[in-house]
């Protein structure tokens, strides 16, 4: 058995107790989706006007009348959690639609300024909430499903949920969704096993940190097995093309139109600049990513509960060892923890203040890796003695580290498929002429006098997401070799790139370096 201190011996700081999903706003059955179906309405009639543009939000993007104004609503009459989440993901549907949907014209830039009728509620509810006033993954995932049938054997199956709210209407993009929301609530049970396995460690249960283990590898072959079904209904031509845009947030993103990232008008006394006093304007702009996987705190507590570090972009890792777990338990000389990915850090800004919580409680009092390392240093014990608990303690643990790999690897798979494909490839689709689009002129006292537009801007070719689209990429590429492709638009986040260019994922990274290293952080976390 492990040699290490009983808890009794550790000291005062290093002490155990026991975690408790619930106090963290955690659904012991769902995981970090909520208990129950999110609220498809808000139920006090004074927040109608925001209801009624949802029910036509589509529409009304589709028109390019999304940027015309309304009176802002105060979050006074907000009551519950439920409530509080509603409003914000009705806000970041409103606020990216606001920003990337342009008015009515083709050539319109991205707005950078966000109206105080969107940006003052929305920040309000982003402080309840503890997160960041931007589309995030709890809004457009976690918050945003209902179930089709309350009497199915599994409601939560992903062929039995449906969303809320999409940018663009399409199946695709619900199923992009949802993809994430059912795997959250299928690795609920993951979510038990790390707290089961974490307060074994304590007890120097090996069964039972091997059989909790192994409850985790579960849940984590379901989301192996849920990921790939993204294949079935997400087109990446309709994703990269029609979809991913409405994601992005404002950080990073000066190629897309948004140098500084986006002034919220009414906050931070923003209303009461001039447009003559640009320089002062400029350092009140926010910078936000935009809706990524990183931000689901699923990954980051499997990461935590089996010890996976991952280090600053570009730094080689350097798997926790034996002596490392022995200085951790004993006490005294603890080493300093390593330098950590910024931007995984970074992601827990985005996430509700409840989850973060949970991940950094975990982190102090989650010790399996350590507990595996010390019980399993002897590499050749599986030679002599198969069925030795230790052995199998350690076959559980790596087969978690592989599934982790595992599903690692198939969203880096995702990202060429869905991002760099498309925009090394283009459009692939002939470009036909279009007339100019009317401009809708936007006259609004409500939100002052910078809720409309946007300071200088080149204009934009012609968007080829407008352009109509074929079933497949076999039936576009012909044409496309014939009539040729639109040009690149400029100022968009959807675009072709250049060979050497950077594909940035909608967090604003360069999405397949960051990807490889996590990848590769994972598999270097075996234990030998």
């Amino acid at each position: 058995m492990p040699d290490f201190p009983q808890a009794g011996q550790r000291p005062l700081s290093l002490a155990y107790e026991p975690l408790r999903l619930e106090d963290y706003d955690i659904s012991p059955t769902h995981g970090f989706l909520p208990s129950e179906p999110p609220l498809r309405r808000l139920p006090d009639p004074y927040y109608a006007p925001w209801e009624t543009i949802m029910d036509r939000f589509n529409q009304y993007l589709l028109a390019h009348h999304i940027r015309r104004l309304m009176p802002v609503l105060s979050t006074e009459r907000l009551e519950t959690q439920a409530e509080y989440r509603r409003a914000f993901t009705i806000l970041s549907f409103m606020a990216h639609a606001f920003v990337w949907g342009r008015n009515g014209a083709e050539s319109e830039p991205a707005s950078e300024f966000l109206p105080a009728s969107i940006a003052v509620p929305w920040v309000a509810t982003a402080e309840f909430l503890e997160l960041n006033p931007v589309v995030c993954c709890a809004a457009v995932c976690h918050w945003n499903w209902q179930i089709l049938d309350e009497d199915a054997e599994d409601p939560m199956d992903i062929d039995n949920l449906g969303t809320l709210h999409t940018f663009s209407g399409s199946m695709d993009e619900s199923w992009f969704y949802l993809v994430t929301t059912a795997i959250e609530a299928k690795c609920a049970r993951g979510l038990n096993a790390i707290i089961d396995a974490t307060a074994a460690v304590e007890q120097d249960a090996i069964e039972v940190v091997t059989s909790s283990l192994e409850l985790m590898a579960d849940s984590l072959v379901d989301a192996n097995a849920i990921l790939e079904r993204m294949y079935d209904r997400c087109d990446p031509y309709v994703f990269y093309w029609k979809i991913r845009e409405f994601l992005a947030g404002w950080e990073n993103m000066a190629e897309a139109g948004l140098p500084h990232g986006v002034l919220y008008e009414g906050v931070d006394d923003t209303d009461t600049f001039s447009l003559d006093n640009w320089q002062s304007l400029i350092r009140r702009f926010r910078k936000y990513a935009g809706g990524s996987a990183a931000q689901t705190p699923l990954l980051q507590a499997f990461d935590i509960a089996l010890g996976i570090k991952h280090f600053p972009t570009g730094q080689r890792s350097d798997p926790s060892t034996t002596a490392a777990a022995r200085a951790r338990f004993a006490g005294d000389g603890i080493p300093a923890p390593p330098a950590a990915n910024s931007y995984l850090v970074r992601m827990r800004g985005y996430m509700p203040g409840g989850h973060r919580r949970f991940l950094e409680d975990l982190a102090a009092t989650c010790w399996i890796r350590e507990y595996v390392l010390l019980a399993c240093s002897d590499t050749l014990l599986h030679m002599y003695h198969p069925d030795d608990p230790r052995v199998l303690l350690r076959e559980a643990y790596n087969r978690c580290v592989g599934l982790m790999e595992s599903f690692r690897s198939k969203h880096l798979m995702m990202v060429t498929r869905y991002i760099i494909g498309p925009a090394k490839n283009g459009p692939s689709l002939p470009h036909r002429s279009r007339p100019a689009a009317k401009t809708h002129a936007v006259a609004s006292t409500a939100a002052g006098p910078l809720s409309g537009g946007r300071m200088g801007g080149d204009s934009l070719p012609a968007d080829p997401t407008m352009y109509p689209q074929t079933n497949t990429a076999a039936t576009r590429q012909p044409e496309a070799a014939r009539s040729g492709s639109p040009p690149p638009a400029k100022g968009r986040l959807a675009r072709k790139l250049d060979a050497d260019a950077v594909a940035r994922g909608t967090g604003g990274t360069d999405a397949v370096q960051f990807l490889k290293q996590v990848r590769n952080e994972t598999a270097h976390s075996r234990v030998p």
